[in-house]
C-alpha cells in the first residue's frame, strides 16, 4: 500500500517550473525538534522526502500546549500562506493536568483555526505525543506509569477529534516506546528524540503524507 501512494505521488508530482505546495508546522517541542540542527526534525525530514514540496515554515515552540498553538502560531499563518499543515501536540496539555474536557476545548478551537487558514480545510496531518517517561531523563520528571496513561488519554482525544473532521492522523507513540531502548535514539538532553528517532519517525508519517497529497490530486 505504501508503494502504491508513494507511486501515484510521483506519477501525479507537479512538472519542474510548476508552483510546489507549501506545508508549514504546528506545536510542541517534538514539532520544532529541540536539541537538533533544523533539519533534522521530522517535519524537515518528511518534506526533504517528498518532491514538488515546500516547507514554508515550522512555527512550533518549545512547551507550547494547544491553547498557545492557537494564540501564538496560527496568526504566523497568515504570512506563511500554507496548503497543508502539520500538528503535533498534546504533552504539554498533560504536564499541565489539563483535563480530558480542557484538552478537547483546546484541541477543537485549534483544529477550527487550522481549517479556517486553510483553502482546502482537509489538507492537515496530526501526529498523536510520543511516550517521553521512558527516556533516558525519565528520573527527572518523575511521572512513570501515569505518563502512559495520560499521553495516551490525550492522543485518543486527538484521534477522535481528528474523525469526526475526517482528517489524516498518524499514531506514533508505540513506535516512541519501542525506540526508547534503541542506541542513540535521543538527544544530548535525554528527554527529546535524537535525528534517528524523528527517521524513524518520518518513515511512519510519510505514508499518510504522501496518500494525503494524493488524495488531494486526483
Amino acid at each position: 500500500m505504501r508503494i502504491i501512494y508513494l507511486l501515484f505521488f510521483i506519477l501525479t508530482a507537479s512538472p519542474v517550473g510548476a508552483t510546489p505546495v507549501n506545508v508549514a508546522a504546528l506545536g510542541d517541542s517534538y514539532v520544532s525538534g529541540e536539541g537538533l540542527l533544523p533539519e533534522e526534525g521530522w517535519p524537515e525530514q518528511l518534506i526533504a522526502r517528498v518532491e514538488g514540496v515546500e516547507f514554508s515554515g515550522n512555527l512550533a515552540v518549545s512547551g507550547a500546549m494547544a491553547n498557545e498553538v492557537l494564540q501564538d502560531q496560527i496568526p504566523g499563518l497568515n504570512a506563511l500562506r500554507p496548503d497543508y499543515l502539520l500538528l503535533q501536540v498534546g504533552v504539554n496539555d498533560w504536564m499541565h493536568s489539563a483535563s480530558s474536557k480542557t484538552y478537547r476545548k483546546r484541541l477543537r478551537r485549534l483544529l477550527d483555526a487550522m481549517q479556517d487558514a486553510l483553502v482546502d480545510k482537509n489538507n492537515i496531518l496530526l501526529v498523536t505525543a510520543p511516550l517521553f517517561s521512558c527516556s533516558p531523563a525519565r528520573s527527572n520528571w518523575g511521572y512513570g506509569k501515569s505518563a502512559v496513561n495520560g499521553i495516551q488519554r490525550m492522543n485518543r482525544i486527538l484521534m477522535e477529534e481528528a474523525s469526526l473532521r475526517h482528517l489524516a492522523v498518524v499514531d506514533i507513540f508505540d513506535l516512541s516506546r519501542q525506540l526508547c531502548s534503541g542506541e542513540d535514539m535521543f538527544a544530548d538532553d535525554g528527554l527529546h528524540p535524537s535525528a534517528r528517532q524523528y527517521t524513524e519517525w518520518t518513515n511512519l508519517i510519510l505514508p499518510e503524507f504522501l496518500k494525503l497529497l494524493a488524495d488531494d490530486r486526483r
